[in-house]
């Protein structure tokens, strides 16, 4: 089974006198796979998160070294919703993407119809954002992203501030995504979303260290 994911001892520093986020790390995601990351807060987890979807350095500089290598297209979603929602209308907000494609009217509806199934939102299509919860909004946000059809998905903590049946919708989506063939690093502290992932690392001291501590 072939890699979508390859970190090939990746050091990063926000300035160039500044402390190490990450330090020499290296790891590899394979296709239809669930890779979770964690460790205390502030260890560079959200980092990680940032230079595996090409954030940084593309948007965010700094002084990196090592690579990031991608088989395949990624989208992330991160731990607040409000962050990623922008439009009146969850249709619109996943139809935005697509738009930007330059993608024919019928190839964008079918996607917002996919991705909507997929993450279990189809009544929600004509609604406001502004109106649903904030579990039903970083659902829109997945939608969102998952209209894009990446096939590597980064998640920065996105269960943070989700109740017990946001929780189970994000672990329900996860499970038809890998069934689907997707990648999946997630950057988690809860026990039972670390519990879908085939491999876990933490990161700490700017180190990355195979299995939960």
């Amino acid at each position: 089974m072939k890699n979508m994911v390859e970190v090939r001892n990746l050091s990063f520093k926000y300035s160039k006198d500044g402390p190490e986020v990450l330090g020499d790390l290296s790891f590899s995601a394979p296709q239809g796979s669930i890779t979770a990351i964690t460790g205390p807060s502030g260890s560079g987890k959200s980092t990680l998160a940032c230079c595996i979807a090409g954030i940084i350095p593309k948007n965010v500089k700094g002084e990196m070294s090592g690579s990031v290598e991608l088989n395949g297209r990624a989208g992330i979603v991160f731990q607040d919703p409000d962050t990623q929602i922008f439009l009146p209308s969850v249709e619109d907000e996943i139809a935005f993407g697509p738009e930007n494609l330059c993608l024919s009217p019928e190839l964008i509806g079918g996607r917002i119809e996919t991705s909507l199934a997929l993450t279990g939102m189809s009544e929600f299509r004509d609604k406001g954002p502004n109106r649903l919860s904030g579990g039903e909004r970083q659902m829109i946000v997945f939608a969102a992203v998952l209209a894009m059809e990446p096939d590597i998905l980064v998640c920065d903590e996105v269960t943070a501030f989700l109740d017990e049946t946001g929780k189970i919708r994000v672990a329900e989506t996860f499970t038809r995504l890998k069934a689907e063939g997707k990648t999946i690093i997630m950057i988690e502290h809860n026990r039972d979303m670390l519990a879908l992932a085939d491999k876990t690392y933490t990161l700490a001291g700017a180190k990355l260290l195979e299995g939960s501590r």
